[in-house]
């Protein structure tokens, strides 16, 4: 199949990566996933900076044999059988190819097609790859400002899809990205440490005791809410229903009532 006419474009693009925007969109339109196989940086008054970018499956079919093992049940007498599961990956040597070539004394790029053919089925191409689903730089950084915002997974795959309507993510993919930024954020740092940290990034007033390295109680609230207490200091509801086995003890939140009902005040207790 000879996708050559869908990658023809005699653009002048500004810039490398707005070729790689194009080029991978325009992959995404066809079922088509475009990888860098190489980049070339150039020397400078000999030749001039380049990409080849190639389909997926461009390189050789390479087989390995899996630890786990497969159940095979024998027809004639029905015994089980144990063998290694072959596993390996979907290279089928693919000739797709096409070439960023540097031009001008700028930073403009236009893009060659060196070869339209694939060798595989386009309609199966889709099938099984889960980084067809990856979410771009914008998508994940929407999906962290989202989630800061206390939104559920399921909405912001409907908010992503809603914006892309090629977008073939999934749930999985929404869950992962979250624990990849939050792993990223932690920086191997524990929860209580992280919370720690965070409570004196946003200024907030904080106490706790320790017994040698374990945090045995923590008190944490925000400077306004003590401004709010010392001009309504005259109700305070204390709610300790968040013992829970979530928490190795028990919240105690604390709420202040302002004269308007409108503002109310909060304090932690663990």
């Amino acid at each position: 199949m000879d996708y050559s006419n869908q990658f023809t474009n005699y653009s002048i693009f500004n810039g490398k990566d707005a070729l790689l925007r194009w080029a991978r969109a325009q992959g995404k339109m066809n079922n088509i996933f475009i990888v860098i196989k190489r980049f070339d940086y150039g020397d400078e008054g000999k030749r001039r900076p380049g990409v080849i970018l190639a389909c997926e499956r461009n390189n050789n079919y390479k087989s390995c044999k899996s630890n786990k093992t497969t159940d095979i049940r024998s027809d004639a007498n029905s015994d089980i059988k144990k063998c290694a599961r072959d596993t390996g990956t979907k290279k089928c040597g693919c000739p797709f190819l096409l070439k960023g070539v540097n031009i001008g004394d700028g930073d403009d790029w236009k893009l060659v097609v060196v070869c339209g053919v694939h060798n595989h089925p386009i309609s199966e191409y889709l099938q099984g790859y889960s980084f067809v689903g990856r979410l771009s730089e914008e998508e994940n950084a929407l999906l962290v400002d989202m989630s800061k915002s206390l939104v559920n997974s399921r909405d912001i795959l409907i908010i992503i899809k809603d914006r892309d309507a090629m977008n073939v993510s999934t749930m999985k993919t929404i869950y992962n990205a979250r624990i990849r930024n939050i792993t990223k954020e932690f920086a191997g740092r524990t929860q209580m440490q992280q919370l720690l940290i965070k409570l004196s990034e946003h200024n907030y007033i904080e106490w706790h005791r320790t017994s040698g390295d374990i945090v045995t109680d923590l008190f944490w609230t925000h400077p306004i809410n003590i401004d709010i207490l010392r001009a309504f200091p005259h109700v305070l509801i204390m709610d300790c229903t968040y013992k829970t086995n979530r928490y190795r003890f028990p919240l105690l939140q604390i709420v202040g009532v302002t004269s308007t009902r409108h503002i109310p005040q909060h304090y932690y207790l663990e």
